[in-house]
């Protein structure tokens, strides 16, 4: 290893070790053999003075430095696999890597990529579902979508879409051929909530209006989903009534698959946040999604109104 540069082939041993936490599959993965990754790794702990796994009841365990420096090497791992096969593809089609909370991806994005393949013929999306801030510390990406109170830390970007409500919605069987549902016939049907809006019912209660002493409680317990879709699919399933952002059930309510509930919204306390890597701000085919998907976003503003019955509250 030359001074301060362990070698490609010593972090890559340790990366896949630090990733299954065992030597042996490691080894499998890079198609090595058991000492060799050993000894690579050991290589390396060498090279930087600095133990990189302990073993704990016979299990191969990252020390807190070790852990540190896979998340980095991860990083920097693929970045170069990203580079080189932008190389080899030069003059060929560019992959952009797109990280999109699950649900946005699902539902707003994805539908509408064949307008943007048929306008950017010699670009393609590999898009990654992320829907914690955390995930985006070990792998690399060319741009983030996703719903946030503000910007995430070290990401600048700007804000798509601000002015996302809050619906009130269900499967049209719930309604039983009426218009809406009163606060009665909510309150006794199970409420759906979804993890990244725990306050939603709370609020949409509060901004009612209701005359002092006369309150909504509900005659079942909560469901909850960790994601949007999953709260999505339980409404269109006549599981319940939910509270969700209409820019995520812009299609169930087109299609009739759900309706608006109640003519009460809310105002979405998040916003859909786009972000790029500040090195990768200037790329041309980031340039191209970027005027794409402002387009896309614009043509979302123009046409949703028809989706819901009031503004909101």
């Amino acid at each position: 290893m030359r001074l301060g540069v362990p070698s490609l082939s010593a972090l890559q041993a340790f990366e896949a070790s630090a990733r299954h936490q065992n030597f042996a599959r490691a080894a499998r993965e890079l198609a090595l053999t058991h000492g060799a990754v050993c000894k690579r790794v050991g290589e390396l702990e060498g090279h930087l003075g600095v133990a990189l796994f302990e073993r704990v009841k016979q299990r191969l365990v990252l020390t807190p430095a070790g852990a540190q420096y896979a998340k980095r090497i991860r990083v920097h791992l693929d970045q170069i696999r990203r580079d080189t096969l932008d190389v080899v593809q030069h003059g060929r089609e560019t992959a952009l890597e797109i990280a999109v909370g699950v649900t946005f991806a699902a539902q707003w994005l994805i539908p509408r990529l064949e307008d943007f393949y048929a306008s950017t013929r010699d670009v393609r999306l590999h898009i990654l579902g992320r829907d914690q801030p955390a995930f985006f510390d070990d792998s690399a990406f060319d741009a983030a979508i996703y719903f946030s109170t503000r910007l995430w830390p070290g990401m600048p970007g700007t804000a798509l879409i601000t002015d996302d409500i809050l619906m009130l919605v269900a499967a049209p069987r719930l309604l039983e051929g009426e218009p809406s549902l009163s606060l009665e016939r909510i309150a006794s049907l199970s409420w759906i909530c979804a993890r990244d809006l725990p306050r939603a019912w709370d609020d949409w209660l509060a901004s009612l209006g209701l005359p002092p002493g006369e309150t909504v409680q509900p005659q079942r317990s909560a469901q909850r989903y960790d994601m949007f879709i999953m709260a999505i699919n339980a409404a269109v399933a006549g599981l319940g009534v939910a509270l969700l952002p209409r820019v995520l059930v812009e299609r169930e309510l087109a299609t009739g698959a759900l309706v608006q509930a109640h003519a009460h919204t809310l105002a979405n306390p998040q916003t859909i946040y786009y972000s790029t890597p500040a090195q990768r701000s200037d790329w041309a085919p980031l340039r191209q999604f970027d005027t794409w998907l402002r387009r896309a976003v614009n043509d979302y503003r123009a046409g949703r109104s028809g989706h819901s019955r009031s503004t909101c509250s």
